[in-house]
């Protein structure tokens, strides 16, 4: 037994559990995204994402360490030729690449529908001072008129 080699194993496998829990909480997002009025809960839910990437970079780190305990780099090249040496390693490795690629994915998505709404916004805003003038609202909501010359 390698004991380097099983906590990499053990590393692979919790990163794995974390991207799948991320995953949920991205589709999660991707439903509230089309759902008015649930702005706390994207608000919870954009706090959730950032908790999941700095476990996320932790775990990275801890990996790219244990990979280096075994003489590999955590680049792609050195991951494979761990898989190759340590045939254990392989199936880990795959699910977690193909988990973080549908995270990927799904996150890339939900950038999308953030970005058409924010331009629906931009296009409503623009339509309401072509109409009312510049100053639209003050920094407190309230309507103002605009300055006479």
């Amino acid at each position: 037994m390698n004991p380097a080699l099983d906590s990499l194993i053990e590393c692979v496998t919790t990163q794995t559990a974390v991207v799948r829990e991320f995953i949920a909480v991205l589709e999660n997002e991707a439903r509230t995204l089309l759902d008015p009025g649930s702005d706390e809960q994207l608000i919870d839910l954009t706090q959730r994402k950032s908790d999941f990437a700095a476990q996320l970079a932790q775990l990275d780190q801890q990996r790219t360490e244990l990979l280096g305990t075994l003489n590999f780099g955590a680049d792609q090249s050195g991951i494979q030729a761990a898989c190759t040496q340590f045939p254990t390693l392989a199936a880990p490795f795959e699910t977690l690449f193909e988990l973080a690629r549908q995270a990927a994915e799904l996150n890339q998505r939900n950038g999308q529908i953030i970005q058409a709404f924010l331009a629906d916004n931009q296009r409503a805003m623009a339509t309401l001072r072509s109409l009312m003038g510049d100053d639209l609202y003050d920094a407190k909501g309230r309507i103002t008129k605009p300055s006479s010359p």
